[in-house]
């Protein structure tokens, strides 16, 4: 990346660094360390555990993904391994049939479903995704629209569903599985569904921000600020980390740990899908390995998962 580039981007953590400075020196202390003010209200109203951490997660995820600019983040026009190998193999599932790409942003997988695709639809929940992908491709179809909710879609109407780049990861537990809801009344018998998702069982899963380290000093400087950008931001969402049996919510490398994504491990996941209706076909390690049964890939921070409407 051109060190212009870099540059400017690391001048917002160059601000927060020396705001948070400034912040402790007249305040005294870290926020963290300082008595926290009492609500002026007596009876404050209090939400369900549930509730909360939806309304959490979906807060901050939303602060990020409807931002201006953050189409620019997701300008790639290149499929990664696993997705390579599990279309190249599910390819009859796509050409001439109806697909819906999910969380479809700027267009990245729309250059290689919508040319085969007798019926092509991208639907994303950020009208600035959806602008942007307008700009790159006027004459396909997209919506805005919220996977949670497809009642604009027709039951048994779809053939193959694509959520790439972890997106069912950015809602919540309950959310989630109300997505699969959606996505298997949508889908027609004998469908494919494809998605990623993150991997709980990936050995840096639980890591937070590391120095990356250089030769060049400059660009070792830019590291370094980058690195403190990172932990600030990790210092306030990763207190909103959740750990239960089933799943983790964690902030991580996305976007400099400003987000809060759902880690699942692969055993877990095909149980999930099991639940909601699904069989699952395969699971892709990031190589383009398939994983053999439920195993557990140490290796991969995201795994794709090939499943189709159970009968």
């Amino acid at each position: 990346m051109d060190r212009r580039v870099l540059f400017n981007l690391s001048l917002p953590y160059v601000a927060r660094a020396a705001g948070w400075i400034f912040h402790r020196k007249e305040r005294g202390g870290s926020p963290s360390q300082r008595r926290p003010r009492r609500p002026m209200s007596s009876k404050p109203q209090r939400a369900t555990p549930d509730a909360t951490r939806t309304s959490i997660q979906d807060r901050v995820n939303r602060r990020i993904y409807l931002s201006p600019g953050v189409d620019s983040y997701y300008h790639d026009d290149q499929l990664d391994v696993a997705e390579g190998a599990a279309l190249l193999k599910h390819q009859p599932a796509v050409a001439g049939r109806r697909v819906l790409d999910i969380g479809v942003g700027p267009g990245r997988t729309t250059r290689f479903l919508a040319p085969l695709a007798s019926d092509y639809l991208g639907i994303d929940y950020s009208p600035i995704m959806v602008e942007s992908f307008r700009r790159s491709f006027p004459a396909v179809a997209v919506a805005c629209l919220d996977m949670r909710d497809l009642s604009s879609l027709a039951a048994d109407s779809i053939d193959f569903v694509l959520a790439s780049c972890n997106v069912i990861d950015a809602v919540s537990h309950q959310d989630r599985q109300q997505v699969l809801g959606e996505v298997r009344r949508v889908m027609c018998a004998g469908g494919i569904f494809m998605f990623s998702s993150h991997n709980r069982d990936f050995r840096e899963a639980f890591r937070g921000p590391q120095l990356r380290w250089s030769r060049s000093p400059c660009n070792q400087a830019l590291h370094l600020l980058r690195f403190i950008g990172q932990q600030l931001n990790h210092r306030s969402t990763g207190k909103l980390r959740q750990v239960e049996r089933e799943y983790a919510l964690l902030d991580d490398i996305g976007h400099d740990f400003q987000l809060l994504h759902y880690y699942i491990d692969c055993a877990t996941q095909i149980e999930q899908l099991a639940r909601n209706g699904f069989a699952t076909l395969e699971v892709y390690g990031h190589c383009g390995r398939v994983l053999s049964g439920s195993e557990s890939d140490l290796d991969s921070p995201s795994l794709l998962y090939v499943a189709t409407p159970a009968t």
